[in-house]
């Protein structure tokens, strides 16, 4: 683990009493932070998990200027998180995670190992973003959504699959409606919306509206329904 004396802030940071922060983070400026909030944990396996990081290889936690830690979050270690962006109560994000500027991960979110998340991104309560899951820029995922990395459910794959351990792709724009469930290694495309409730199983086009279990295509967006 990366031993600094203690953690570093900069200029204007309000700190609350409860808050733990770990020796290998570095706050911005202005940054403020919830009681119970804990930055910089380092992840810690008792053996029954797959997968066993080595904490010498983790870096610090960066926190951009600006930003607002909830009450009860959690950040574990090699964590960057860009200006002006909010981790919100209960909030969850686990080791090697990248996190762009004037981003939301609302309550009760979580974020799984490795993901990638862009600016201007909105993931609304209590939804889960799946370990190596990419959210480019702008996208909107709305409460209880669910995503996967791991079709084999626990149990031993097949050989010669190359899904083992890929997230969602969801490119620039897209929406994604509420209690919806991406499955593992699929791609939503720029500006394509997935509706409340649906299963996605295999890619979403870009500029299409897909329904259902599973999802499948119902149209194309129209011109006053892109962002640009």
């Amino acid at each position: 683990m990366i031993d600094f004396e203690r953690y570093k802030q900069g200029e204007g940071c309000q700190i609350y009493p409860g808050a733990y922060i770990f020796p290998n983070v570095q706050l911005g400026n202005h940054v403020t932070v919830f009681p119970g909030a804990v930055i910089g944990r380092p992840p810690l396996s008792s053996g029954a998990t797959s997968r066993v990081v080595t904490t010498a290889e983790l870096l610090p936690v960066l926190i951009g200027d600006g930003c607002v830690i909830g009450a009860h979050a959690v950040i574990y270690m090699d964590v960057r998180i860009g200006a002006r962006s909010m981790i919100c109560d209960t909030a969850c994000v686990r080791e090697e995670c990248e996190i762009g500027e004037e981003t939301v991960i609302a309550m009760g979110v979580t974020i799984n190992y490795r993901a990638r998340i862009g600016s201007r991104v909105k993931i609304m309560d209590n939804s889960h973003i799946t370990g190596n899951a990419v959210i480019e820029d702008d996208v909107f995922v709305s409460t209880h959504v669910t995503t996967t990395n791991d079709n084999a459910m626990g149990r031993k794959p097949p050989s010669g699959r190359d899904w083992i351990g890929k997230g969602p792709v969801i490119r620039r724009f897209a929406t994604i409606g509420q209690g919806a469930c991406l499955l593992p290694g699929v791609e939503i495309g720029r500006n394509a919306i997935v509706g409340a409730g649906a299963v996605v199983t295999h890619d979403v086009p870009a500029e299409t509206l897909v329904l259902g279990i599973p999802a499948r295509p119902v149209r194309r967006l129209g011109p006053d329904e892109i962002r640009t």
